[in-house]
């Protein structure tokens, strides 16, 4: 089994695109609960690296791909929205749906270049951990994973080789 976690990135000040202290402290808080990668992926906002690097590993790629979502699903969602909302949207089969299909389409390549039981971890935004998980795992009943991803927050995706086979939601605890 092949493991991809997705988190979302660690806490900070708008409009800075850094974290402040406080989210360099919950990020590596939350790393010293996670095991070994053997792939390390960032979205390009300097937020998410600087959560990698707090969390205790080095970024070995900065993909453009888990760094925006395009500007037309901007148009069919709300960001913030929790997963069954997000899930209702893709239901609809608009530029939402589209681009969670391409994004599971591109985690699968990421799982598929994982050695047997590897395991990666990608760092990125709230409202496309959502999205491409929908993408990943369409069938799930999302109804009971409650309020949307808050930070260092995240999914972890199994991959039998083939395909995804589960999600699993990973919440801190308050």
């Amino acid at each position: 089994m092949k493991i991809i976690e997705l988190r979302r990135h660690s806490k900070r000040d708008k409009p800075s695109p850094h974290l402040t202290q406080e989210g360099v402290d919950l990020a590596k808080k939350v790393g010293e609960t996670l095991g070994e990668f053997h792939k390390i992926i960032s979205s390009n906002a300097p937020r998410a690296t600087e959560t990698a690097v707090a969390m205790g590993y080095a970024v070995g790629e900065v993909l453009d791909e888990v760094s925006m979502t395009p500007e037309s699903i901007g148009q069919e969602v709300n960001w913030g929205m929790g997963f069954s909302e997000y899930a209702e949207v893709i239901k609809k089969e608009g530029e939402t749906a589209k681009y969670a299909r391409k994004m599971a389409k591109f985690i699968i390549k990421i799982a598929e270049e994982l050695p047997d039981d590897g395991y990666a971890l990608i760092v990125t935004h709230g409202g496309l951990i959502e999205i491409c998980t929908i993408g990943c795992i369409p069938k799930i009943d999302y109804a009971f994973w409650g309020k949307p991803l808050e930070h260092c927050e995240g999914v972890r995706l199994a991959f039998d080789g083939e395909k995804f086979i589960s999600a699993e939601i990973l919440r801190l605890e308050n």
